[in-house]
């Protein structure tokens, strides 16, 4: 044991003594106050190193440093089991990843967990058991732990096209649909067959899509402070002179009276259908029609939709006549919004984005 430790000792005077002979410090600095001093507390260690545990010099440089060493042994790569299980391991092995599966047909995905992990534990080399386990872990909403035992499959089998599958789906399942683009397109490409990560890939790019456009959507307005606008005194003058216009009022009256079919009189056709409605049987359809006796009630939908756009071209117009520096104002808000958005790259449509909305 001692002659261990003196080895270990003489490894670090070895060490010291290329210190103290190098030149780097000289170089780089110069032979300033902070090497001296450096080399001088170097040069004590080594020298009450080799007096403690009797080194001579010579004994010295016949042996590798301490840097060497440990430059050795950090890069010294795990010891990986290279030896096959035994038949009996193996056996057992697979017992549990079928009594896994089992558990898997049952729903009880804590157990096939349980009865996975086992199996690794003998043999820990089965990539199967890994992507298996995934599987269960995702059943579980374990996502993470699910991406984790796919990613440790492909550590062991790189061309495993269903660890790619299932890592696809937990991707998914947090919401990244980019990376389970990513996943579903890898393993379509080592195993172009596969029907279900097709399937899932559609429905990724789909996904993938509508939340770029989503994210579009509401950056038109993101900018905009409504609550501003709200009680801007400008604005409130607006309203309360639009208000009190009387043509105004007849536009206003018109789109209720002809979009939604308000009638001018409160007593009339619609209130006593309400009450035979709240009591009726029949379907929402016939109910609906129930309402709307011939020449009574709501126009067409199409009728209604281009009479709710005249009238609100006529607002408009209203607006523009009776406050036009109001609506400057709103063009130039909505405008620097608008363009805004579009002039943001990482916001822009993919042509090749894939519109299959096939759904699983």
């Amino acid at each position: 044991m001692m002659a261990d430790k003196k080895e270990i000792y003489r490894s670090i005077a070895r060490f010291f003594d290329k210190e103290i002979n190098s030149h780097v410090y000289s170089s780089e600095i110069n032979e300033g106050l902070e090497v001296t001093i450096q080399m001088t507390f170097v040069s004590v260690a080594k020298q009450c190193i080799e007096t403690a545990f009797h080194i001579s010099d010579s004994e010295v440089g016949d042996v590798p440093d301490l840097q060497t060493l440990f430059k050795s042994q950090s890069q010294k790569k795990p010891d990986i089991l290279t030896s096959e299980p035994s038949e009996e391991t193996k056996s057992m092995a697979e017992a549990l990843k079928n009594q896994g599966n089992q558990c898997m047909k049952q729903e009880k995905f804590g157990e096939a967990v349980a009865c996975y992990s086992k199996a690794i534990e003998l043999s820990p080399y089965n990539a199967v058991f890994y992507c298996n386990r995934a599987a269960a872990h995702s059943r579980l909403d374990h996502h993470q732990d699910a991406i984790n035992d796919c990613l440790k499959a492909l550590e062991i089998d790189p061309c495993y096209s269903k660890a790619y599958g299932r890592m696809g789906i937990a991707y998914s399942s947090i919401g990244n649909h980019a990376k389970a683009v990513e996943c579903y397109r890898k393993g379509l490409e080592l195993d172009p067959s596969n029907e279900n990560c097709q399937q899932n890939l559609s429905i990724a790019e789909e996904k993938l899509k509508n939340s770029s456009d989503n994210t579009q959507s509401s950056g038109l307005f993101s900018g905009f402070d409504l609550n501003s606008f709200l009680n801007n005194p400008m604005m409130q003058n607006m309203a309360r002179q639009f208000m009190n216009d009387p043509n105004a009022q007849n536009m206003m009256t018109n789109l209720l009276r002809n979009t939604f079919g308000v009638s001018d009189n409160p007593t009339t056709n619609n209130s006593p259908r309400n009450t035979e409605a709240d009591n009726s049987n029949e379907s929402t359809e016939s109910s609906s029609q129930s309402h709307n006796p011939s020449g009574t009630g709501p126009s067409t939908n199409g009728q209604s939709m281009d009479e709710f756009l005249r009238l609100g071209q006529q607002l408009a117009q209203q607006l523009q006549a009776s406050n036009p520096q109001l609506v400057n104002h709103l063009r130039q808000t909505f405008h620097t919004n608008v363009s805004g958005q579009n002039s943001n790259p990482e916001n822009s449509t993919n042509s090749n984005d894939h519109n299959n909305t096939n759904s699983k």
